[in-house]
């Protein structure tokens, strides 16, 4: 018995000692998180935020939002009072304002999106040119994009290379 424990203990420590092997060389990277993690990409997504048209498309969605809720914390409230015309009434309120908030977040979510793509577009020179240094530097064989993954310690700075990516394109925008 304590024969057939040894050899699993022994085989054991082989096959993680292989595994771990396997690991050396390979690497994972969000692009994602590098496009949308520079200094650059924090100013031009303030940028937008700050802007009026931004400003008026959020503030009026909020605006919609309040009076949604607040429509349907009234018909709520006094369902039993109201009769079948005024809850119809509100009903139809509360759809259009929703409605309304729908067009409104997909024009958010188009600025949003207008912005990131451009970001990508002025950034993605840059970011290939840091990523292929790095496999160089790093010696990566392998690397992995993490919408790939089902799952990986992003907290692992041998594994994840996002935040030295990051760091560096930071650097190179500065020169």
């Amino acid at each position: 018995m304590n024969y057939i424990r040894k050899i699993f203990i022994f085989s054991a420590l082989i096959s993680f000692s292989s595994f771990a092997f396997l690991l050396e060389g390979i690497a994972v990277i969000d692009y994602n998180a590098i496009f949308l993690g520079t200094d650059l990409a924090r100013e031009r997504i303030d940028d937008l935020r700050d802007s009026s048209d931004y400003k008026d498309l959020t503030d009026e969605a909020q605006s919609k939002d309040s009076e949604r809720i607040k429509l349907a914390e009234k018909l709520k409230k006094e369902e039993s009072t109201l009769s079948d015309n005024e809850k119809e009434e509100i009903l139809k309120k509360i759809q259009t304002l929703y409605q309304s908030i729908q067009l409104l977040s997909q024009q958010i979510q188009a600025k949003e999106q207008e912005v990131t793509q451009k970001l990508q577009a002025d950034q993605a020179e840059s970011v290939q040119k840091v990523v292929n240094e790095l496999i160089k530097a790093k010696k990566i064989k392998m690397l992995l994009n993490s919408q790939a993954l089902l799952a990986f310690d992003r907290s692992d700075e041998k594994i994840n290379i996002t935040p030295e990516v990051v760091d560096l394109i930071n650097k190179d925008q500065k020169k």
